[in-house]
């Protein structure tokens, strides 16, 4: 075991207290409940970004002439200025590095449930439009350039408890093929530290994981969802890091995240399967 996988098992216990069931007294009290699960969720993410990274909770998302509903946590890339009023902080898309929203409990698969309100949250994220800074290397090597949709903003799940990962999935491509959401407005990933982690993407043969440890061990076609399922909450943490310290970032990083090496030494026993969108 590396310093970085004790980090996340000893951040693990402050995850499960704060997600335990609460306390009868304050049960009415959903806004202090709701805001310190996202608060927990912001604490841990900022323990592994650099300092040049800034975490906000509970803010918009502008573009030049559209703006998201409002997102729990939203990760800002070093690029991002100060920006900053008498009234209020405002976040530009082209700054924002990844966007996560936080729901305690996505078990309900129904179109009132806290997880489909949580899709139209990252539906907000995904149809702000913004232009990011990538060197197109298509050029120079003769591949595919970088599909458009990776100029999007980034968007994250992260939830507690949740039903079984398959039928969460099967669940998102109906709300597709039902016209709820089209196929870029899907999260990332959706995290269930309970039951495990699901990736989607239109375009897995232009990422990182396709070119990675993913086809190694499994072949992936164009579009769909990538699951890892596991019991174990420390190991679908470390998915997690793994998926957020690899999104497209919106500005051109020098170097490599430092934990990227120890987290990839962690040894995952997790059941991967693939499922393609209808």
């Amino acid at each position: 075991m590396n310093a970085v996988h004790g980090s996340i098992l000893e951040n693990l216990r402050l995850v499960d207290i704060i997600y335990e069931e609460t306390v009868e007294v304050f049960k009415k009290d959903r806004t202090n409940t709701a805001d310190s699960k996202e608060v927990t969720v912001s604490e841990f993410v900022k323990s592994y970004l650099p300092h040049e990274y800034q975490v906000k909770e509970q803010t918009k998302i502008y573009g030049k002439t559209q703006e998201t509903n409002n997102i729990d946590c939203v990760i800002l890339a070093p690029n991002h200025p100060r920006l900053i009023t008498p009234a209020r902080e405002i976040v530009l898309a082209e700054g924002v590095y990844a966007a996560i929203e936080v729901k305690p409990d996505i078990s309900t698969l129904t179109e009132k449930s806290e997880f489909f309100r949580g899709l139209q949250q990252i539906k907000s994220v995904k149809n702000i439009e913004r232009k990011v800074n990538r060197i197109d290397f298509s050029k120079l090597d003769g591949t595919k350039p970088i599909p458009k949709y990776f100029d999007k903003v980034p968007a994250i799940i992260f939830a507690s408890k949740s039903t079984d990962i398959y039928k969460t999935i099967s669940f998102m491509a109906k709300c597709v093929r039902d016209g709820h959401f089209n196929k870029y407005e899907l999260p990332d990933a959706v995290i269930c530290l309970e039951k495990g982690v699901i990736m989607y993407n239109p375009h897995w043969d232009a990422t990182n994981f396709s070119k990675g440890f993913v086809d190694k061990r499994i072949k992936t076609p164009d579009s769909g969802f990538l699951s890892y399922e596991s019991t174990d909450k420390a190991n679908n943490l470390v998915h997690f890091l793994r998926i957020l310290l690899n999104v497209p970032s919106p500005d051109i990083k020098i170097s490599n995240f430092i934990i990227n090496p120890y987290l990839n030494e962690i040894e995952d026993e997790s059941k991967m399967s693939f499922s393609g969108l209808p």
